[in-house]
């Protein structure tokens, strides 16, 4: 029944990152058969039908398709807002796929922001999210809490003069941790493909860390649970930021340890697109200073 969050050898390593290039895939898969009209229910229907037939069929988070404007997370968007809607894709539309299967009772949670079509504003935004990743990972390196690296990364957004989405999330998380377990029956349970053990597990520790039981929040955000400095484990990264209703993230695993961080795999989707572009095409700078003024792009 237990849990394994903080440490992993390297042949756990090795199937969590196996387990995230598959759901890497699937989105992939699924983003190549989006097709005019498609509702966001039928691609996450798509999804699941695709995970079930790899033998997933419990989650961490159901799959979710986000179309349009809905990728930035507009106004008050409320947390459980991100479910599948009847909304229709469109050409040009960005679009984003976001899944949390779980494995052989190992977690991964992973997404892919792309277009149906050309978007002019989603290829300039999406490489800006490099620097976020070059930097996250380096300021974990360096020792800063959690709760500094969200708000530099905060200010980072609002310098590019973007709305930060991350706040939106459930959790409001620019990261939370992800896990194993034992690869049982009973850990596999579910309420509406949920799994129970993981998700009760995720909801203790967050309440217990929010009511200073614990100081082990599995949440990475800006609130006073994550003002520690970087716990080890595996934690799903997912900086979100939206400028005129177009939303870019990724969500992929980093590897903390005692005295060292990386990013699990370096051969994803996202990564591979801006290895891709020319140099004036990437976004060379730095994330702005704490505080630094907004500005367009």
């Amino acid at each position: 029944m237990t849990v394994t969050y903080k440490y992993f050898d390297d042949a756990e390593l090795a199937k969590f990152k196996r387990f995230q290039k598959q759901s890497f895939d699937t989105l992939e898969q699924v983003a190549r058969e989006l097709t005019a009209g498609m509702t966001e229910k039928q691609a996450a229907r798509r999804l699941r039908k695709k995970f079930h037939a790899q033998g997933v069929h419990t989650y961490f988070h159901v799959p979710v398709a986000l179309f349009g404007e809905r990728t930035a997370y507009p106004g008050e968007f409320g947390q459980l807002e991100a479910l599948a809607t009847d909304k229709e894709l469109e050409r040009g539309m960005a679009v984003i796929l976001d899944a949390a299967p779980i494995y052989e009772g190992c977690v991964v949670d992973t997404s892919l922001s792309t277009t149906f079509g050309d978007n002019e504003l989603h290829r300039e935004l999406h490489p800006k999210l490099q620097a976020f990743r070059d930097q996250i990972l380096r300021e974990v390196k360096q020792g800063l809490t959690f709760r500094e690296i969200e708000r530099n990364a905060d200010s980072a957004i609002r310098g590019l003069g973007a709305e930060n989405c991350h706040r939106k999330h459930i959790g409001e998380v620019l990261g939370h941790r992800v896990y194993g377990a034992p690869n049982k029956f009973w850990n596999r349970w579910t309420i509406r493909q949920l799994s129970i053990k993981h998700v009760a597990w995720l909801l203790w520790k967050s309440i217990a860390a929010v009511k200073g039981w614990q100081n082990d929040s599995p949440n990475w955000n800006h609130r006073r649970t994550s003002a520690h400095k970087p716990f080890p484990g595996l934690w799903a990264v997912e900086p979100h930021f939206a400028i005129d209703g177009v939303g870019v993230k990724f969500e992929e695993i980093m590897v903390i340890t005692d005295d060292d961080a990386y990013w699990l795999d370096d051969d994803l989707p996202h990564v591979n697109a801006w290895k891709s572009l020319e140099p004036s095409e990437s976004f060379a700078g730095g994330m702005a200073a704490p505080g630094a003024e907004p500005r367009s792009v």
